[in-house]
């Protein structure tokens, strides 16, 4: 099985409430805004670690899914996942 390394980074100002952060992939692929205000209430456009591990998890259910049917000789060609954290 192949081995693979990722990670984000994370910077944050001012206090919980009332501070912001930034999140950035390892790779460069994103840079999301994050608050606390957001994380509990209304995003306004912001994500959250919860939002960003259900991605993660819908993404890599998807893979193993379609993994598992075409090792079946069953090929999925689209499968779309509705996950909440």
């Amino acid at each position: 099985m192949a081995t693979f390394e990722r990670h984000a980074d994370v910077d944050w100002t001012g206090s919980v409430m009332e501070g912001h952060g930034e999140t950035k992939a390892g790779t460069g692929a994103f840079s999301l805004p994050v608050t606390f205000p957001s994380r509990i209430g209304e995003p306004q456009g912001r994500t959250s670690p919860e939002e960003l591990m259900a991605a993660a998890h819908a993404a890599c259910y998807a893979m193993a899914l379609n993994g598992a049917f075409f090792n079946a000789q069953r090929m999925v060609l689209q499968y779309v996942r509705n996950a909440s954290p």
